[in-house]
Parts: structure tokens; sequence; C-alpha cells
């Protein structure tokens, strides 16, 4: 579900800081999960919390399948 104040985006959600609703934080989209260190800060703008969540996915180690298993590479 997403708002006109939350979006969703490659598996997190991009949503206002509860205490300063001008800046962004990156939350697990679902229940429960870690967010990693590197997307843990405030974001100035979505766009910029975006560009975060592409870079951490862009670095972050490919799945490959071995004979229909996901087998995490790295």
């Amino acid at each position: 579900m997403s708002s006109a104040y939350m979006d969703d985006y490659n598996g997190y959600q991009v949503k206002p800081h509860k205490d300063t609703p001008s800046h962004y934080v990156i939350v697990t989209a679902g229940k429960g999960g870690k967010i990693p260190d590197i997307l843990s800060g405030m974001f100035t703008t979505k766009q910029i919390a975006k560009k975060a969540i592409d870079a951490y996915l862009l670095g972050k180690p490919k799945k490959e399948t071995n004979n229909g298993e996901e087998v995490n590479k790295g």
C-alpha cells in the first residue's frame, strides 16, 4: 500500500521521519527485516533515498539459481 507520503521502492519504503517530516528514512517493505547501515540515515529528498537504495542493491552480491535453489554468491 502506497500513500502520498510513503513510496514503495525495490523492496524498501521511503517515508518521512516521524520527528523531522522534512527528511526521509528508509524502512523495509513488509514485516521485520534489518536495514543495512548504509541506508539507515536520514535523507533530504525521496530521490536521494532512492539513489541510495539503488547504489546498495548494485553492490549487493547477486543470487544465482542452482537446480531451482537460490545460492547466494559472495
